[in-house]
């Protein structure tokens, strides 16, 4: 802009010069349409420098307002920016340190920075379940985009939403590539759905994927065959029987807590006799813990088993939770009154509230209890 103004005034000082050298004023006429304007070459020049020097100056004060006002929209993008960043780390704490109950006063201060609009959403979500408000958790839900639809499928789960949770991980899970992720997650909706069927060929299908250990293993079987017997009329012995070699080996452990949580004794009467002959006294402890039902013959072996170790505890216990099954509730009590001279375990508790409970001994039973709260 200088350099133009400082080119145009040298070529009107030459104009004026040559005019003056010469003796002549050098009148200009300049003419357009009904208006004339006359004046001299210097004059001229004189308006000129005058006018562009005004043209100057506001340029000049034009650029300080807009550099003013340019620098205070910035602040104030940087602020609302650094209060997006905040909210965003504020929240990623609270989920890392199970705070669902931050999360939604950190998201009234301020929005996530717009890249992270899903996770914002899906935070949103996650707290309105920590509230129990499943209706706003669905709302935002379905503000997500398509993309993370299928990122979120636990929150549809726990929003009661099966049918949204596998229409966005089918697609993904059924593919041959799909990651174990993927198709942790695809299983997990399937167990909830009880949807048996497609869930049972998922798994025969695609075991090897899942890549998963032995306690992941153990955890599911676990949920799959209790929600079988809870709410369906399947037949679990069939099922356990129809799976590959490697998953019935997986399953063993829980298949067979399973049926004793369940009262069905005699289905698994081998490999609670196994565990016996085996020695393996605490498992077998273990897997009673929870029974539901008796057996006269796992007791009478039991009790064999007694007479040629009966220093061993776990196998009292495990005679109190045969009794326990029967309906023998008394010697029950009176085995868990003797075991209350050896350091008492949280493996005997539930049995022995309902041993105490069922013979009348409520004190006894009351006394569990509150130990167990403690």
């Amino acid at each position: 802009m200088i350099r133009l103004i400082g080119v145009l005034l040298l070529f009107f000082a030459v104009l004026a010069s040559s005019h003056l050298l010469i003796d002549e004023k050098g009148y200009v006429l300049v003419s357009f349409n009904q208006y004339t304007v006359e004046s001299t070459l210097v004059s001229l020049l004189f308006m000129l420098m005058a006018g562009m020097f005004v043209l100057w100056l506001i340029a000049r004060v034009s650029k300080v307002f807009w550099r003013a006002f340019g620098g205070l929209s910035k602040r104030r993008f940087k602020k609302r920016q650094q209060r997006e960043e905040d909210a965003f780390e504020q929240s990623v704490w609270a989920l890392i340190n199970s705070q669902p109950d931050s999360l939604g006063y950190t998201l009234q201060l301020s929005e996530f920075p717009s890249k992270w609009r899903d996770q914002q959403l899906a935070i949103q979500a996650k707290a309105a379940l920590h509230a129990g408000k499943k209706v706003v958790a669905r709302e935002y839900l379905q503000q997500l985009s398509e993309a993370a639809q299928s990122k979120v499928s636990e929150l549809w789960l726990a929003a009661e939403q099966d049918s949204q949770a596998l229409s966005t991980l089918a697609p993904h899970a059924q593919m041959k590539k799909a990651t174990p992720t993927e198709l942790n997650a695809y299983i997990r909706a399937l167990l909830q759905a009880k949807d048996w069927d497609t869930l049972q060929s998922t798994i025969e299908q695609r075991h090897k994927q899942l890549h998963w250990s032995d306690v992941q293993w153990s955890q599911f079987f676990v949920s799959y065959f209790e929600a079988i017997l809870r709410h369906s009329g399947k037949d679990i012995h069939a099922l356990h029987s129809a799976l590959p070699r490697a998953l019935r080996a997986q399953s063993q452990e829980a298949y067979i807590r399973t049926c004793v949580r369940f009262g069905q004794l005699e289905m698994v009467r081998k490999g609670l006799l196994k565990m016996l002959n085996k020695s393996q006294f605490l498992a077998l402890a273990e897997t009673l813990q929870f029974a539901g039902g008796g057996d006269i013959e796992v007791r009478k072996a039991i009790q064999v088993q007694l007479k040629k170790h009966p220093e061993h505890t776990e196998l009292l216990f495990c005679l109190a939770c045969m009794a326990n099954g029967e309906g023998d509730h008394g010697l029950a009590a009176q085995i868990f009154d003797s075991l209350s001279n050896s350091p008492w375990q949280s493996l005997w508790q539930h049995q022995a509230e309902i041993a105490f409970a069922k013979t009348g001994q409520f004190e006894k039973a009351y006394l569990l209890l509150s130990s167990a709260g403690q």
